[in-house]
């Protein structure tokens, strides 16, 4: 059974790549996906396994993870971002994991995050998982069978995430369909890695008509007609951050639903 760890990134030169695969630890093989502006790939070695480099003229997180899980040979693939230090012992750990699973096409494992909203939620025991267990996490740390994946279509959103105008949520929305299209999703205690604070976000600006027209049309497709309760929710816990009155929060989030409702992506007129 063999591993690959699936890494998305920007404009990392050869030698930020070897550095990157020994800060985050890597001991498998790897692939990442470069969006430096040029197409071109090309293979290093580190540590005596294979890394693979595909460099990409265009931009988008949703689009590099889809090319990760198209491109991924390997029977098992893990999704990580650049600022992950991945535990000792991992390969072993998911290989094992995975036999265990015979019928899983994704485990999601646990992983640590201190430095902002630090992630607690963490399983204690190998189980299936509901969207419920995944809501609040990121990508990062989330096992699969590529094969799967193409099989049963499991992609993200391209209209999603950086660099479009519904900037965030990608995540969320892909692993809210990673539920509804298999029942073969598992929970594993194992701490697969450590998320770092290395770098600011590539996406967030602030608290804006943007931010929230992005909310109400994540918080659509993930809660349907409760999508007014996620904001509501949301509002009452970061409120005194966002400096926006709620009236303005819901009105803006009330365009997000609406792009949603007609499946729309450009940025709405109005204030």
């Amino acid at each position: 059974m063999t591993v690959q760890v699936l890494i998305p990134c920007l404009d990392k030169t050869k030698e930020q790549i070897v550095e990157l695969c020994s800060f985050l630890n890597v001991q498998s093989e790897a692939m990442f996906l470069n969006q430096t502006g040029v197409e071109r790939k090309y293979d290093i070695e580190f540590d005596g396994h294979r890394i693979e480099v595909i460099e990409t003229s265009w931009r988008g997180v949703s689009r590099a993870r889809n090319e990760l899980i198209n491109r991924c040979k390997a029977d098992i693939g893990l999704f990580i971002d650049d600022d992950c230090v991945l535990s000792g012992g991992y390969v072993q750990h998911l290989e094992e994991a995975f036999k265990a699973l015979p019928d899983a096409d994704a485990v999601r494992f646990n992983t640590k995050r201190e430095y902002w909203n630090p992630v607690n939620a963490h399983a204690t025991e190998r189980r299936k998982s509901k969207f419920r267990d995944l809501s609040s996490f990121g990508m990062w740390g989330l096992a699969f069978r590529p094969d799967r994946f193409r099989e049963k279509q499991i992609y993200f959103n391209e209209r999603l995430g950086a660099p479009n105008y519904l900037y965030n949520g990608e995540d969320s929305t892909f692993l809210y369909d990673l539920c509804k299209k298999t029942k073969h999703v598992y929970l594993d205690p194992f701490v697969v890695c450590d998320v770092k604070e290395t770098k600011e976000s590539t996406w967030f600006t602030s608290y804006g008509k943007r931010y929230f027209v992005t909310k109400g049309f994540v918080y659509t497709h993930l809660y349907h007609g409760l999508w007014w309760l996620a904001l509501r929710r949301m509002y009452m816990k970061y409120g005194e951050e966002y400096k926006t009155p709620y009236k303005d929060v819901r009105r803006y989030a009330k365009m997000g639903r609406l792009m949603y409702k007609t499946q729309s992506y450009e940025e709405p007129n109005g204030e």
